[in-house]
């Protein structure tokens, strides 16, 4: 009887034990690593952790997280112990970094509540007028209808015909036979695209002089040991030459809008000084 008593009160007291150390474990979280006087645990992991990972790709993130951590950890407690350096200096960099990281984090919040990233057509348009020497183009550019075929196709001087037509039931046809049998196409020809993107791995990127031969064909074929290469230039434009809008559009509203951001940053600025200026915030001495 004594005996079992004793058992019981054992277990009670471990229980209690195991208790008192997970309401311990559970004020930091788990550890799981110790690197020095470094530690780190279970709830610095998960905070780094993508939402709804699979439980495999879970272990496998926190193995890599726990490795790299201490690899890191290992590599600062060496330079604390070997590097040599004045402590204003890093003090002095601290503040810089402290300062940069603050002022982001401020002008990021300013702008985000400020800004707004409507561009209309003719904004777009007057950037355009304004700035196209800031457009050259730096390669040729086209619109073009291109089909790779096989080498066995009988049907590619109908296709050359259907590929110069602006009838849309001509184009319908076109697009048939590309679906049906082409092995790879392009068809956007009222889209400018790069031309050596366009041709690249054809024979047409081994054309030696690329301006004379756009100038000069508006329908082509090429051929190497398995295909037919058929190309169509609907339109161009060769290098130096200023850039349609279509093809800088995009371009263009990163500019805006990059814009706007520094127009509002420095609209801060100034509200911020004239502001200050104005309670006699800050003094100036000569």
């Amino acid at each position: 009887m004594n005996y079992w008593l004793n058992i019981c009160c054992l277990n009670v007291c471990l229980l209690l034990l195991l208790a008192c150390n997970e309401k311990k474990e559970t004020q930091k979280g788990k550890k799981l690593a110790q690197v020095g006087n470094q530690e780190l645990f279970f709830t610095e992991v998960k905070s780094a952790m993508p939402d709804k990972m699979p439980p495999q790709d879970s272990t496998e993130f926190v193995e890599r997280y726990i490795d790299n951590w201490i690899r890191r950890q290992l590599l600062y407690q060496k330079a604390e112990k070997e590097v040599k350096i004045n402590e204003q200096e890093l003090q002095k960099r601290l503040d810089e970094y402290r300062f940069a990281l603050l002022t982001y984090e401020f002008e990021k919040q300013y702008v985000a509540k400020k800004f707004s990233d409507t561009i209309t057509e003719q904004e777009i348009k007057d950037f355009y007028e304004k700035n196209k020497q800031e457009f050259e183009l730096r390669q040729n550019i086209v619109k073009a209808i291109f089909i790779k075929t096989t080498k066995n196709e009988k049907d590619n001087e109908k296709i050359k015909k259907l590929m110069l037509s602006e009838k849309n039931e001509d184009r319908d046809e076109l697009v048939q036979f590309c679906n049906q049998k082409a092995v790879s196409y392009y068809l956007q020809d009222t889209l400018w695209v790069d031309f050596d993107e366009l041709t690249k791995f054809t024979p047409f990127e081994n054309i030696p002089n690329k301006v004379n031969f756009l100038k000069n064909n508006k329908i082509s074929q090429m051929q190497d040991d398995e295909f037919f290469y058929l190309l169509a230039i609907k339109d161009y434009k060769i290098s130096e030459q200023i850039s349609p809008l279509e093809f800088v559009r995009d371009r263009i509203k990163s500019m805006i809008l990059n814009q706007r951001k520094t127009l509002l940053i420095k609209q801060l600025e100034d509200e911020l000084y004239k502001e200050a200026q104005k309670n006699k915030s800050f003094q100036i001495f000569r």
